[in-house]
């Protein structure tokens, strides 16, 4: 509590939190995906009656994400996710004792055993179906919280919510308590959905958890959802309803203490918090105590820049040219130039990495590679290049389930420094013979794009402020036989990286 108290006075004790709930129009339904693993915390609290059940004290995580890293804060909240939410937050959620036997709630599926177990303790009326995929609507999910709270009691006028109703005393109370508000034209939208974010914000109301402003930024600003940022209204709300922590409330104000960033997982790269720097690696575990290429990490994970540059060490260099003739596999060239010097695809052929990347079954890059990298379309029909996501995904085939390579269009330049600086590489998507981009028009699935047609990629592997970016070039046309490596200055390589900003990084 020493340190609660210290951070407190180091505040000056002037931070003062009001959440407000922010309704949004209503969504139009969207298919959710399976939310990752049932999370179940042992309590030493005794076990409440089976009749009553009650919420937990302690600040448990009872959000979280999808598999691929998201939150999906504007789709709307389904009947199982609900489930799950509540069962989360509550002391022994399975000592239920009614009989549940909903036709479908099979006992594989996810949401299964939070379904069952809230049914069993009269938090939903047993029937033939739960419908768990549909969206809860607003009125269902009040009243499922104000069954957490039986002494719960207020009243609510809404034209949409007449006295006979069948949750206008739920609502009411709901109201009343301040957990959630109608829409500003006086309406409660009973039957609307919600969405994941106004989720959190009611329950977050309901158990009077406000979230650690400082901490939860950190959170937030380290990627622990990459749709999540602090530009989102409700990103305080998410990262309280996201991690598991220990607080202390203090005239409005909740502190987080004894979190352990080290022990959550977040978006793989650089981020930038309050104007720290900060590493994940390639596995989402933030980096502390160590050095991170050009830079060295301190205990909280905060980098320092040690050196003025860096370049990866033992680049092998391969052509696209040399005994191979790919004359437009420029990118799986490029990219197998950095698998191998991460380590992996030891024992792969490039003629069999390049020849076995995906291929678009039309004329459209973001689904493989369009036409063949072999054979230059000189005519100019087609746009024979594969785009990042694909090549990525495609990259980490290749990575024994790690996932080093990710999709880094739109990365600014500074950015793209702070990768290379790290240690890490790029697949960039820049020009051939480095000159300034011309465009012209592809047809694109039936819609007519105006791209860049003399797109060239090659590897960066390197920065330094003088010498510009270090370069492994696979198009080594004028020099075949030989290595084709050098330093670009950045006066020709930064306004084409500016214009474009199309590039794959690839992580230690």
């Amino acid at each position: 509590m020493n340190q609660i108290w210290k951070r407190l006075t180091a505040l000056g004790l002037t931070a003062c939190l009001s959440l407000s709930l922010v309704v949004l129009p209503a969504q139009a339904t969207q298919v959710e995906e399976q939310e990752v693993e049932v999370l179940v915390t042992e309590t030493e609290e005794e076990a409440a009656p089976a009749y009553v059940p009650a919420l937990r004290q302690d600040h448990v995580r009872y959000m979280q994400g999808f598999p691929e890293g998201t939150f999906k804060p504007e789709n709307q909240l389904t009947r199982a996710q609900a489930a799950q939410l509540v069962y989360r937050l509550l002391v022994n959620p399975d000592r239920g004792y009614g009989a549940c036997s909903y036709v479908d709630v099979p006992d594989w599926e996810w949401y299964a055993q939070p379904v069952t177990a809230l049914c069993r303790l009269g938090l939903f009326d047993d029937g033939w179906y739960f419908r768990p995929n549909d969206i809860i609507t607003r009125a269902e999910f009040v009243d499922l919280l104000v069954r957490l709270r039986p002494d719960a009691y207020g009243t609510a006028v809404f034209p949409d919510v007449p006295g006979w109703h069948w949750a206008a005393d739920a609502i009411g109370a709901a109201v009343s308590l301040g957990w959630i508000n109608g829409y500003p034209n006086g309406t409660f939208g009973p039957e609307k959905g919600l969405t994941r974010a106004e989720a959190c914000t009611v329950v977050n109301r309901m158990t009077e958890r406000a979230g650690d402003v400082a901490l939860a930024r950190q959170v937030i600003g380290l990627g622990i959802y990459r749709d999540v940022t602090t530009d989102y209204w409700a990103w305080q709300t998410i990262a309280e309803a996201s991690v598991s922590h220990e607080g202390v409330a203090y005239y409005g104000q909740e502190y987080w203490f004894d979190l352990d960033l080290t022990a959550l997982t977040f978006t793989a790269g650089v981020h930038t918090v309050d104007g720290d720097l900060y590493y994940v690696d390639r596995f989402g575990q933030l980096v502390t105590n160590a050095a991170v290429g050009a830079y060295v990490a301190d205990e909280t994970g905060a980098l320092t820049q040690i050196a003025p540059s860096y370049q990866m060490p033992g680049v092998e260099y391969f052509s696209q040219i040399d005994d191979l003739w790919a004359w437009v596999g420029c990118e799986s060239v490029a990219t197998f130039t950095g698998l191998r010097t991460l380590g992996y695809a030891q024992d792969v052929e490039l003629r069999a990495f390049v020849t076995d990347q995906p291929r678009s079954p039309t004329n459209d890059p973001e689904k493989g590679f369009v036409g063949d990298p072999f054979v230059p379309d000189k005519e100019k029909k087609t746009r024979t290049t594969i785009y990042p996501a694909k090549l990525a995904e495609y990259t980490n085939s290749y990575c024994n389930g790690e996932t080093p390579a990710a999709d880094f269009r739109g990365a600014t330049i500074q950015e793209l420094r702070q990768e290379l600086l790290a240690g890490n590489c790029v697949v960039g998507y820049m020009t051939l013979w480095w000159e300034k981009p011309y465009y012209r028009s592809f047809d694109i699935e039936g819609t007519n794009q105006w791209l860049v047609s003399n797109n060239h990629a090659v590897l960066v592997c390197g920065y330094d402020p003088e010498k510009g970016y270090f370069i492994s070039d696979p198009y080594n046309y004028y020099n075949q036989g030989q290595v084709h490596q050098y330093w670009e200055p950045a006066e020709v390589f930064e306004p084409i990286w500016n214009e474009r900003m199309v590039g794959m990084v690839m992580r230690r």
